[in-house]
């Protein structure tokens, strides 16, 4: 069974605050808008939470958002997606979805899958915009050593750079996979088109 998995455990550096629960203009905070669209796409779903904060804590427990905890997600993003590898090894794969990533299309995470359950000779699935690549990726679980093996922020970027004839890309009609809000400026511009 493939599991997706929600990264929320990140600093948010450039923001300036914990970006992830700064509000859309929905109401809805950024990292619960992306889960949704997870767990709208994937019942089999939970995130990824840094161990020291108590907003995104909070939050997904208000929401009901299962979550597990990365100790070391201070070393990078390669701690908290090993995080999320590590409690669910039993999984034959991977959705790796971004808590800063709030409109990601949830009929491109599920094609993502669908694709992974129908394509037997690809480890990484990966969608395109206009031919420009985005996230969520998908991970097949024959990457599992290479995933435990990984280190500091690049998450499986290095991965991906190395295995490019084990990927799979996916066009997709979906800007919301290359949109992201790492700055303030990010969320204004989407709270002021």
């Amino acid at each position: 069974m493939i599991t997706g998995i929600l990264l929320a455990a990140g600093m948010g550096r450039r923001f300036g605050s914990q970006k992830l629960v700064a509000q859309l203009p929905s109401g809805l905070p950024v990292a619960v808008a992306a889960w949704r669209n997870l767990k709208s796409a994937h019942k089999n779903s939970f995130a990824v939470v840094r161990h020291d904060d108590r907003a995104i804590m909070s939050l997904f427990k208000e929401e009901n958002i299962p979550f597990v905890i990365s100790e070391d997600a201070h070393l990078g993003m390669s701690q908290s997606l090993l995080t999320g590898i590590q409690n669910s090894l039993q999984s034959s794969g991977w959705v790796i979805a971004l808590g800063d990533m709030p409109f990601v299309d949830p009929q491109t995470i599920k094609k993502i899958i669908s694709d992974m359950e129908g394509i037997a000779n690809k480890s990484i699935f990966r969608p395109t915009f206009h031919e420009q690549s985005g996230n969520p990726v998908g991970l097949s679980s024959d990457l599992l050593n290479e995933l435990m093996a990984l280190e500091g922020d690049e998450g499986a970027r290095e991965i991906i750079k190395r295995e490019r004839s084990r990927i799979h890309h996916i066009p997709v009609n979906d800007d919301g996979i290359i949109k992201d809000i790492d700055t303030q400026k990010d969320l204004l511009a989407v709270n002021n088109p």
